[in-house]
């Protein structure tokens, strides 16, 4: 007999879907790191960084982007 669940999941229905899918939409003031004009090349950053005498950041990583490794 599988273990009770103290706080079930609602039930997903045809019904409840427009529901359900508002509440995992993320809100504008979850992602405002979507409004950055992020400059995905990095010679080119390094050039705008270069000609405004600002700091370059660079965002790196290694291996799948979920973790899954």
């Amino acid at each position: 007999m599988p273990e009770e669940t103290l706080n079930p999941p609602p039930e997903l229905s045809p019904d409840t879907f427009s529901d359900l899918f508002e509440i995992c939409r993320p809100r504008s003031n979850e992602e405002r790191w979507t409004q950055i004009n992020w400059i995905g090349e990095l010679w080119e950053g390094r050039q705008m960084a270069a000609r405004q005498k600002k700091p370059l950041f660079i965002w790196a990583m290694n291996g799948h982007p979920l973790g899954c490794v």
